[in-house]
């Protein structure tokens, strides 16, 4: 596949609520917010249904810790026993099955770290992937408007600016709306957007989560 599921998300992440604006008017077309909105609740749907099988796996993986834990806490009391006790061959095999049982407990508190900050990521994707459809959802209207503004001018916009630019007063307090709505949303956005762009990178390295997405993605009809 060219493009993973992951990388497909990342450029949903990146994507600027005021970009999408401009490119709509580019085009002059409002398709680009309707492939945006509908790529982004695909994912999102895909994203959610991983996110259950997560939250499963990271409490199975808390309750296996949990008993690694506990059977390297009674080993650790035998062994102070047995060399209380004066039996230090006792004590010596103790002490091996006790680093064993450790990193039994090690090699479940890392993938539960792991996959626990995956499901945080993930999550926190679901949340900004819905907060932009909200907001273009939202301005999809008024976007529509300036279009038409555009069309009766017979003029060609590359950006808001350009539609400011042959705006009547009410037009201007329009485009005065959108401006701001988009920046504010955009900025509110930006800091969890490139944060979130790293970590998919870093997670688009992982073959295991990419197979898990895409065979998701397959089974959702999504693909």
């Amino acid at each position: 596949m060219a493009q993973t599921l992951l990388g497909k998300i990342k450029l949903l992440v990146m994507a600027t609520l005021h970009g999408l604006v401009d490119q709509a008017l580019r085009s002059n077309s409002l398709a680009v917010f309707d492939e945006y909105i509908r790529d982004a609740e695909r994912s999102m749907e895909t994203l959610k249904s991983a996110l259950v099988d997560l939250k499963v796996t990271i409490s199975t993986l808390k309750a296996r810790y949990d008993e690694a834990a506990n059977e390297a806490a009674r080993l650790d009391m035998q062994i102070d026993a047995s060399l209380q006790a004066d039996k230090p061959v006792l004590a010596k095999v103790g002490q091996s099955r006790l680093n064993h049982q450790l990193e039994i407990a090690r090699t479940y508190q890392e993938q539960y770290d792991k996959q626990t900050a995956t499901y945080n990521m993930l999550l926190e994707v679901t949340q900004v992937l819905q907060s932009k459809v909200e907001v273009l959802r939202a301005q999809r209207q008024q976007v529509a408007t300036l279009l038409e503004l555009v069309k009766s001018k017979k003029v060609i916009a590359q950006s808001i600016q350009d539609v400011e630019a042959i705006a009547d007063n009410h037009s201007a307090r329009m485009i005065e709306d959108i401006k701001t709505q988009l920046d504010q949303a955009d900025a509110r956005l930006e800091g969890a957007s490139t944060r979130l762009s790293s970590q998919i990178e870093q997670e688009i390295g992982d073959s295991t989560l990419n197979a898990q997405l895409e065979a998701r993605r397959q089974k959702l009809g999504l693909s």
